[in-house]
């Protein structure tokens, strides 16, 4: 992973700790710029040993020959980071634990983020700014499109569909041939059982429709 300069876009304290382990796992030791846009995210003055971490407050400082990536996991508030932020000159990262398990016929779009003890079976496709948190399962032939964050400890069977901006709890299970909408929230602890519509907040064993996903 040639990483030299890594500016980082809107800031979560635990997400930037996720960066920095998976980047660590990798011996790749860049440069950090922090910037944080305010209204977006909180201001986090966070230091780590063992990084360079420059704090600043406007893209306009920084353009340097490096890479970008989007420090938060919420769906919603990825999506409108990068809308702040974009600008075709912006190369954005994937950054990927060294422990992650992926099928060489597995695509992967920018600025992917996968944690630690990940599985992705054969042909599945995560597209742009897709999260995947620590011991996470994902089955073969599955897409999940862009924006997605998929919480610790879900198994998502194969021929399955996540629509963009949805949020995947906890210890979910999602079982085969599932789609699931855009800009969904599955609740924790789930059992995504039938097919789940755009726009609402579903959970439970099985999971149900609970009302309609006002973020």
């Amino acid at each position: 992973m040639e990483i030299k300069t890594l500016n980082i876009l809107g800031i979560s304290e635990p997400t930037l700790t996720m960066i920095f382990d998976n980047l660590e796992s990798n011996d790749c030791f860049p440069e950090i710029f922090l910037l944080n846009n305010i209204g977006k995210s909180d201001w986090i003055n966070y230091e780590n040993p063992r990084f360079k971490v420059n704090h600043i407050t406007t893209i306009n400082d920084t353009y340097q020959n490096g890479l970008y990536f989007l420090g938060v996991n919420k769906p919603v508030n990825k999506q409108l980071i990068f809308q702040a932020f974009q600008d075709n000159r912006m190369n954005f990262a994937t950054i990927i634990h060294k422990s992650t398990v992926i099928s060489s016929t597995t695509t992967l779009g920018r600025g992917v983020h996968i944690n630690s003890l990940v599985s992705i079976a054969a042909h599945t496709q995560l597209l742009d700014f897709v999260s995947v948190n620590r011991n996470v399962s994902i089955g073969h032939h599955t897409e999940i499109e862009q924006f997605v964050t998929i919480n610790p400890g879900a198994n998502i069977a194969g021929f399955v569909k996540i629509g963009s901006g949805t949020l995947i709890g906890m210890g979910v299970n999602v079982i085969d041939g599932i789609t699931i909408g855009a800009h969904v929230v599955i609740g924790a602890g789930s059992v995504v059982t039938r097919n789940i519509p755009d726009g609402v907040v579903a959970y439970g064993n099985p999971c149900k429709i609970i009302r309609t996903n006002e973020a």
